[in-house]
C-alpha cells in the first residue's frame, strides 16, 4: 500500500466462508518413511476413480527434513526471489516505482515462497483471506485434489468443494494439477539416505567403542558378577578394580574402511538429489575445478531459475494482478504488467566505463546519472575558455615568436 493509497476493501465475497476455514484438521503420518509406503502413496496419487494426495504429501513433510535438500531448495527458491522486478507500464515501457513499490512487502515475498514450493511439491492452491492486506494462505495440499478441482474437507473423503468456478477473485493456481513435484521422484532418495544414516549409528553404537574381555580364574557366581560390573564401568571411567587372576584385553576395532560404506552412500544420494533442484553437484558441494562450478552456477541461474521466475510471471499477470484490481488495489491487468530485470549484471566499474564512453559522444541526463551512481551533481562545469590578450605572464612561442594563450 502507498502512503497516498489506503486500499479500501470494494467488494464481498460471494462464496461466504474461507476455503481454508473449513478444512479439518487431521493427524499427519510422520512414522517410518519406506519405500513401500512411498510406491502406495504415488499409487493413491495417482488413482484415478478415487485419488488422494495426503499420503505422499505427508511423506514429503516427513522426509523434507533433511540439511542437504534444504540447503539446494533454499538455493533453488533465492536465484528468483533474490532478483530484481517492477511494475512496467505497457505503453510506455517504464517502470512505475509508486506501483512497483506495492509488491516490494512481505506479503509478495510470502506469495513467492508458497508458488515456489510448487516445483518441490507440487500444484498448489493459494487464498486470498484478507483483500486489504493481501494475506494469501497455503491450502493444504494433502486436501487437494488438482485432477478433480476439489478440495476435500477430510483428506480421506470422497467429497469436498469444487473449485472450478465460483473463486475466481480469492484462489490463485500454480503448476499443473497434475504436477506432484520433484519431491515425488526425490522421496526414494530421501529414504535411502535416511536409512544410510540410521545404520551408520548402529554400526557406529556397536563397533565404535573398543571390544572389552577379562579373563579370570574365579569359579564363584558372585566373583563373576563384580567382574563383569567393572568391565561395563570401565566402557566409561576406564578404571576398574578386579579380583586377583584376573586380566583385561581392549581390543579395537580392526575390520575395514567400513564406513565408507554408508558415507559413500550418502554422498551419492546427495548428488542425485542436487541435480535435479539446482542442476549440478558443485553449487553448494565442493567442486574439482572453478570451471566446472561456474557451469554448474549457469544451470541454476540461466535455466532452472529462468524457467520458474518465468512461471511466476505468468501467474502474477494472469491471476494475481486482475485480483488485486478486483479488490481495489491500483493496478490493472490492462496497462500495467510484472516483469523481471533481465538486464546485464554489471560491477559498479563496468557501468560506468560504459556511462563515461557514451557521455563523450551524447548528452545524458544529469539526474539519472546523479541516481545511478549515487553522486550529487550541482550544477554543469564550464569548459575552459581561450583569451588573446597579452599579459605578463605570456612567453613568446619558440618558433615563430608569438605570444601562447593562456587558460582563464
Amino acid at each position: 500500500m502507498t502512503k497516498n493509497n489506503k486500499i479500501q476493501v470494494q467488494r464481498t465475497r460471494k462464496n461466504g466462508q474461507d476455503v481454508v476455514t473449513q478444512i479439518i484438521r487431521e493427524f499427519k503420518d510422520q512414522t517410518r518413511a519406506e519405500i513401500k509406503k512411498w510406491r502406495d502413496a504415488l499409487r493413491m496419487a495417482a488413482d484415478i476413480d478415487h485419488p488422494h494426495n495426503y499420503m505422499l504429501q505427508d511423506l514429503y513433510d516427513n522426509l523434507e527434513a533433511d540439511g542437504h535438500f534444504i540447503a539446494q531448495v533454499l538455493l533453488r527458491k533465492a536465484a528468483t526471489t533474490g532478483y530484481s522486478f517492477g511494475i512496467i507500464n505497457k505503453e510506455t515501457g517504464k517502470k512505475d516505482d509508486e506501483k512497483t513499490e506495492l509488491f516490494q512487502s512481505e506479503w509478495f515475498y510470502n506469495f513467492l515462497d508458497h508458488a515456489l514450493d510448487s516445483v518441490f511439491k507440487g500444484y498448489t492452491v493459494l487464498e486470498l483471506t484478507n483483500p486489504a492486506t493481501m494475506e494469501l494462505t497455503l491450502i493444504p495440499r494433502r486436501n487437494l485434489i488438482g485432477t478433480r478441482h476439489m478440495v476435500l474437507l477430510e483428506a480421506s473423503a470422497d467429497k469436498g468443494i469444487d473449485i472450478s468456478q465460483g473463486y475466481e477473485h480469492t484462489l490463485i493456481h500454480v503448476g499443473k494439477p497434475e504436477d506432484l513435484g520433484v519431491m515425488a521422484h526425490l522421496c526414494g532418495q530421501l529414504i535411502w539416505k535416511r536409512n544410510a544414516q540410521q545404520s551408520w549409528a548402529e554400526f557406529t553404537e556397536r563397533f565404535g567403542m573398543p571390544l572389552i574381555s577379562a579373563t579370570t580364574n574365579k569359579t564363584s557366581q558372585s566373583d563373576i558378577d563384580r567382574i563383569d560390573t567393572m568391565l561395563a564401568a570401565l566402557g566409561e571411567s576406564a578404571r576398574a578394580v578386579l579380583p586377583e587372576g584376573t586380566s583385561i584385553k581392549i581390543d579395537p576395532f580392526t575390520g575395514g574402511d567400513a564406513y565408507k560404506v554408508f558415507y559413500e552412500q550418502i554422498e551419492c544420494i546427495n548428488a542425485e538429489m542436487s541435480k535435479p533442484i539446482t542442476g549440478g553437484t558443485m553449487v553448494t558441494d565442493d567442486g574439482s575445478s572453478r570451471s566446472q562450478s561456474e557451469v554448474h552456477e549457469r544451470n541454476l541461474d540461466d535455466k532452472l531459475a529462468e524457467s520458474d521466475r518465468r512461471k511466476i510471471q505468468f501467474v502474477v499477470n494472469n491471476q494475481l494482478i486482475p485480483i488485486m484490481q478486483y479488490w481495489g488495489w491500483p493496478v490493472n491487468p490492462e496497462t500495467d504488467k510484472f516483469q523481471w530485470d533481465d538486464t546485464f549484471d554489471l560491477t559498479p566499474n563496468q557501468h560506468w566505463n560504459i556511462v563515461n564512453q557514451i557521455l563523450n559522444r551524447y548528452t545524458v541526463d544529469q539526474e539519472w546519472i546523479a541516481k545511478t551512481f549515487n553522486v550529487p551533481i550541482l550544477e554543469e562545469r564550464q569548459e575552459p575558455q581561450f583569451v588573446n590578450e597579452p599579459n605578463e605572464n605570456d612567453e613568446p612561442h619558440p618558433n615563430n615568436g608569438s605570444l601562447s594563450r593562456n587558460f582563464r
